[in-house]
């Protein structure tokens, strides 16, 4: 795995803030918790992955202060502020003494101010992944501009959010969603009938459908899959899904003639990130998902 693609994030990178709680907690009392912050944002937890796994990565963001541009540099990202003022977005999560998500909280809205986007390159054959945080008229400008002549990947980001790309399933070559976020775009009542309907809008999309820890349901190269992680222990389910978009993207993109593979080496990766597993070193990493693979059950369906 020594090739390098050319990856292209686009969305969102700011302050995370999350709030353990160090006890089971009362509704409407006090409870004590512990506090992380950390950077953030779904792009940038995808070029973060995969700057990681050695590929030549961009991100293209709201400008940001000095220490955080210093801290993606280190990371060998290669940062691109698409405006002069600083972001001024965060995100907050709370998860329980589980690791489980009670609430996340986005204060996206300087994200949705933004609507220039002739400041970027005329890409082409190059990888795009691309989340939803941005203007509605700037995510249109974007997928109408690039998706001709690259491979573009969506990652649902939020149910709120996903009514920004109904229009354009027909452009998108990858779309990557929680069950939550498909039932919204669809608006289904089960990940079949929303996998059907995105089936039916363009069948030449590549489609995944997370539902937490129970399965994945997947639609890669025209071939439907169900795969089932095994049990895990989870310490923060915060990133999980960013991991999998990433590490997907990488195996994918690698080979576009393995999607089972792919699809199976994603939610090892999602599930490392859940587990709190965290390793600096490339090659051991990427041991490591492979052993979890083995341990995911799968069908092909016809």
């Amino acid at each position: 795995m020594n090739k390098r693609n050319d990856f292209i994030c686009i969305g969102a990178v700011h302050s995370d803030y999350i709030l353990r709680l160090k006890k089971d907690y009362f509704k409407n009392r006090t409870n004590p918790i512990n506090h992380q912050e950390t950077l953030g944002g779904v792009a940038y937890n995808i070029a973060k992955r995969l700057s990681f796994l050695s590929q030549n990565t961009k991100l293209y963001s709201l400008n940001c202060n000095k220490v955080k541009q210093k801290e993606m540099k280190l990371q060998k990202i290669n940062f691109k502020a698409l405006n002069k003022e600083h972001n001024k977005s965060y995100y907050t999560s709370i998860i329980d003494n589980n690791g489980k998500m009670i609430l996340g909280l986005a204060n996206m809205d300087s994200y949705e101010k933004l609507i220039d986007y002739k400041i970027f390159n005329n890409y082409i054959n190059k990888k795009i992944i691309l989340d939803l945080n941005l203007s509605s008229k700037l995510i249109k400008n974007i997928i109408n501009k690039y998706s001709k002549k690259n491979y573009l990947c969506v990652c649902g980001t939020s149910a709120h959010k996903v009514y920004k790309i109904n229009k354009f399933l027909k452009k998108i070559d990858t779309l990557i969603l929680n069950k939550q976020e498909s039932f919204a775009l669809t608006n289904k009542k089960t990940i079949k009938d929303s996998m059907n309907y995105l089936i039916k809008q363009n069948n030449e999309l590549n489609i995944i459908i997370t539902n937490g820890k129970n399965s994945v349901n997947a639609f890669i190269n025209r071939v439907a899959y169900t795969a089932f992680p095994p049990p895990t222990i989870t310490k923060n389910e915060n990133g999980a899904g960013d991991a999998l978009s990433a590490i997907f993207n990488y195996f994918f993109c690698y080979s576009l003639d393995q999607p089972l593979d792919s699809l199976i080496k994603s939610i090892s990766g999602g599930l490392l990130q859940a587990s709190g597993y965290e390793e600096n070193n490339k090659k051991k990493y990427l041991q490591k998902i492979d052993k979890l693979s083995k341990s995911i059950k799968f069908k092909i369906h016809n």
